[in-house]
């Protein structure tokens, strides 16, 4: 069982209460911040975009022993127009966290937040219909990342792109060519 915050811990015994989630999803140059409800929501120094029942969240599993994991995030009902500035949007590999946040009764009064999920976003899936499209991603945690490869390939021309005047691999290519005697 997780452990909670005794701030969450004493909200949740409150009579009246309405849960929520909120996501971030840290995405290049336009950070979003939603919530399952309806209007605008003030959090930790953030506005969350209220998408209703336009969101949602497939169930997130935890476990009692180390393994990796993942959660489906989708956003239905998206005008079609969007979508091509939704498929070049940089996400790879970007911070995503999912809330569970407390409400007090029916108000926008937060009483209490705990941290459900906190992952990396790595697919995007993107289906278009007459009445709307839909935006589906997946967000894995830290020991889901392992799995990937990171691409990165040992040449000077690769490590000349992310270390531009780093000259530690400049020989590796002629290295192919020699032959080790013993």
């Amino acid at each position: 069982m997780r452990d909670l915050s005794p701030d969450f811990a004493d909200a949740i015994q409150t009579s009246a209460i309405t849960p929520a989630l909120l996501v971030h999803l840290d995405i290049l140059g336009d950070p979003l911040f939603a919530w399952t409800g309806l209007g605008p929501v003030v959090w930790n120094g953030h506005t969350w975009l209220g998408l209703g029942c336009l969101a949602g969240v497939e169930p997130i599993e935890e476990y009692s022993d180390i393994r990796a994991g993942s959660l489906k995030l989708s956003l239905t009902e998206i005008p079609n127009q969007l979508l091509s500035e939704l498929a070049g949007i940089v996400y790879k590999r970007r911070l995503a966290e999912v809330y569970l946040a407390l409400f007090l009764g029916d108000t926008r009064t937060l009483i209490g937040v705990e941290l459900l999920m906190r992952g990396k976003m790595d697919t995007l899936q993107l289906s278009r219909a007459p009445e709307g499209s839909t935006l589906r991603m997946t967000v894995g945690n830290e020991l889901a990342r392992l799995r990937d490869s990171e691409g990165s390939l040992y040449t000077d021309a690769h490590q000349q792109g992310l270390y531009p005047g780093d000259t530690s691999l400049r020989f590796v290519a002629s290295l192919q060519d020699i032959t080790i005697k013993l």
